[in-house]
């Protein structure tokens, strides 16, 4: 009895998901047709911590194959310091940490936005040829070692295979808007958060601005939401959306 129940809730639980997937559906394309009447772009950031600990760690790193080409009498190994170093370094801030060029649209239904990685080209270039070689390498250690090698270098040539397409994606992002809204701002960051009354996440979101346009943005806002609130905080955690 209590598998039947547990199957019949699954299959609520199925239905009720497929329902919401085509109402957002809907909206999504009533919502893209809809005119922009408010548009921005900037530099969104990435959080300062994450970058200075690889920083660091590159620096660390690099600092050890110096001071012991220094201690040695090698230049190879003080060359090789500064390069390892410097590579761990831009490795962490294009492709592990990047700052994201963000494009907001404002309509009367709600918010579209794209976001796109801020990294050079030469960077999907050398990550491009990087995997290219280290498919060759793979396969060469196959060749060499035997079968047993696919334990291995085999899942690494799978793996390297994936970032031969490596290539700048843009995601575009879509926000439904409800009758009702309490508006957070933590105005130095400059980032808003919409939280839908009653609280709902699928038409709940976070924005970036420039903090010069705040006054211009909410009076934008307050043309298409009911604002019921605007709350001032001072740090991310307070911009959660269950309060």
């Amino acid at each position: 009895m209590n598998k039947e129940n547990e199957t019949d809730q699954q299959e609520m639980n199925e239905i009720r998901w497929q329902e919401e997937r085509k109402l957002r559906d809907t909206l999504d394309a009533e919502l893209l047709k809809a005119p922009v009447s408010y548009e921005w772009r900037l530099m969104v950031k990435f959080p300062i911590a994450p970058k200075l600990c690889c920083y660091l760690m590159g620096v660390f790193i690099g600092g050890l194959f110096v001071y012991r080409g220094m201690n040695e009498g090698s230049l190879g190994s003080i060359i090789f310091g500064f390069i390892f170093g410097l590579i761990l370094i831009s490795i962490s801030h294009y492709l592990f940490f990047p700052d994201k060029d963000t494009h907001y649209k404002l309509t009367p239904l709600g918010i579209i936005y794209t976001e796109k990685d801020t990294i050079p080209d030469v960077a999907y270039t050398i990550m491009r040829g990087f995997a290219w070689f280290s498919v060759v390498v793979c396969l060469a250690t196959v060749v060499y070692v035997g079968p047993l090698a696919f334990v291995g270098a085999g899942g690494m040539a799978l793996l390297a295979v994936k970032f031969t397409g490596f290539k700048a994606v843009t995601k575009a992002l879509t926000v439904n808007f409800v009758q009702d809204y309490k508006v957070k701002i933590w105005s130095k960051a400059g980032i808003m958060s919409l939280c839908s009354q009653p609280i709902d996440f699928s038409y709940s979101c976070k924005i970036h601005y420039k903090p010069s346009q705040e006054a211009e943005l909410l009076e934008a806002l307050s043309r298409h939401i009911n604002i019921e609130q605007v709350i001032k905080v001072k740090g991310h955690r307070a911009l959660g959306y269950y309060d």
